[in-house]
């Protein structure tokens, strides 16, 4: 099978694609990756708060794949630890610059995201607001890590259109998650 690295880049910068990534996810990765992501929407000459909002929905996406991948390459168990793979795309249309984040996940828990992020896409930007808060306060009380789950709030607060997102039936043990904030 041969492979067009040309071809890919082309479709990605006609689709409005800034930046893509897709694979082994990691912090260090977030971080120098993240850098990079936000001096390319600065040097667009983007407005300050879009560029926030962008930075911060593509860290919390990334966050989301390193986190929750059902996809891992080595485990918690070896000395070097686990990497979760997935892919995260940010692009730009004429009006708007979107995020886009797609991992594989645990069927047994697809419908526990659908209907979190279903509640999360039927309420109004206060609604958001004010559950955001109160989901703060209790994350604040107890001894919370990883499973917050303020990411999907905090996403569906800074979007400017309800999130997007799929779930796609892979196997029987898998399906492919996808979500779209729109900014």
């Amino acid at each position: 099978m041969r492979f067009s690295v040309s071809e890919l880049y082309d479709r990605l910068t006609r689709e409005g694609i800034l930046f893509c990534f897709c694979g082994s996810a990691s912090q260090s990765i977030v971080e120098g990756i993240g850098e990079t992501l936000l001096q390319r929407i600065r040097l667009e000459g983007t407005d300050g708060s879009v560029v926030g909002k962008v930075f911060q929905v593509f860290v919390e996406q990334m966050q989301n794949v390193v986190s929750y991948s059902a996809e891992k390459i080595g485990s918690e168990d070896d000395e070097a630890g686990e990497l979760r793979v997935g892919i995260v795309v940010v692009g730009r249309d004429d009006s708007h610059f979107f995020v886009r984040c797609g991992n594989f996940v645990e069927n047994e828990k697809t419908e526990a995201l659908r209907t979190r992020l279903e509640n999360l896409r039927n309420m109004s930007k206060e609604q958001l607001k004010t559950y955001y808060r109160e989901e703060r306060r209790k994350a604040d009380s107890r001894e919370s890590g990883k499973g917050a789950g303020l990411g999907f709030i905090d996403m569906a607060r800074k979007a400017s259109k309800p999130i997007e997102f799929d779930i796609a039936p892979v196997d029987e043990e898998r399906s492919f998650f996808t979500l779209t904030a729109i900014i």
